[in-house]
């Protein structure tokens, strides 16, 4: 049997912890953080690649879009997360793919407990994009399947045509945005952290 077609002791999974070969799944370090900053990073590679070999653009435009749609939607769930945390709500996030819904839940109910200051221009904007993209893709599925589920299937995506050049380049500005969320909230739970602790040392004294 040729050794370019699987053999009887192949496997898919196996564990390595030399760095050079593996890598961490049980990381323990921030996961949302991970998994989100992966799927950015593997839609900017994606990105890199259409744009170096235009051959390869008709093909990896999918992954690409999946992979920044992905990045919202951990970030978006990210941010629940630690909002609630923060304020202390013992609240999670849905089980929704919805970006709109998500946003909305961020901007209506945990947003204003954490930075008011933020102008509504802002938010607008950002939220007039999360509503675009949840339009070409409400349920994260136009970008894995080329049809919608059955038994009345459709095109998944119906616009001919993407300037990929302007999607990466207003993606860039929702990562800014949302970027901008993660380090405002993650700021903002350390000093809590810090003043808890120095109201626990003066109580110890």
């Amino acid at each position: 049997m040729s050794t370019e077609l699987p053999q009887e002791t192949d496997k898919l999974f196996i564990e390595e912890t030399d760095e050079k070969k593996g890598a961490w799944l049980l990381n323990p370090t921030n996961k949302f953080f991970l998994y989100s900053e992966g799927y950015k990073e593997a839609g900017k590679r994606l990105y890199d690649c259409c744009i170096e070999n235009l051959f390869y653009s008709n093909t990896l435009v999918y992954p690409m879009t999946y992979n920044y749609r992905q990045f919202l939607e951990l970030r978006l769930k990210e941010l629940l997360l630690m909002g609630n945390e923060y304020i202390e709500t013992g609240d999670d996030f849905p089980d929704e793919h919805s970006l709109t819904k998500l946003w909305n839940i961020y901007r209506t109910k945990l947003l204003p407990q954490i930075e008011s200051s933020i102008e509504t221009e802002i938010l607008d904007n950002v939220e007039k994009l999360i509503n675009e993209f949840n339009t070409i893709d409400p349920k994260s599925m136009s970008f894995r399947y080329p049809v919608t589920k059955g038994p009345n299937r459709v095109e998944s995506v119906t616009m001919p045509t993407i300037d990929i050049e302007n999607f990466k380049s207003i993606m860039d500005k929702l990562i800014y945005f949302f970027d901008w969320q993660w380090e405002m909230i993650s700021h903002y739970k350390d000093l809590k952290q810090e003043m808890l602790a120095d109201m626990y040392g003066e109580y110890q004294n």
